[in-house]
């Protein structure tokens, strides 16, 4: 079953993914701050990381940096409201994979 790592601060929002993904046989591991998937990108392995930018602790967009520059090869999909060209262009300047603006 794919692993994924759910980063998002919207308890609602990511209940909500989890479900479906869960529903999809994905097992879902779900934080709602930066630091903590930071901790676990440095000692758990995932298929894909669905990443908010605007995080307690630690933004989704400085955690990407780090886990890049680790050597972390996971894909990123950013999931956030920042929908204009040069935050976008940002995302990708960091090592996401893909970015899909909410709400989706």
């Amino acid at each position: 079953m794919p692993r994924v790592l759910m980063v998002e601060d919207d308890v609602d929002l990511c209940d909500r993914v989890n479900m479906w993904l869960s529903h999809e046989e994905h097992v879902v591991e779900a934080v709602n701050d930066g630091l903590s998937a930071l901790d676990l990108l440095k000692s758990r392995e995932y298929d894909i990381v669905i990443l908010d930018w605007d995080l307690p602790g630690m933004l989704g967009i400085d955690v990407c940096k780090n886990f890049r520059q680790a050597g972390g090869l996971t894909p990123v999909l950013m999931l956030t409201g920042r929908g204009n060209m040069a935050d976008k262009e940002q995302g990708f300047d960091a090592g996401a994979d893909d970015y899909l603006t909410k709400p989706f």
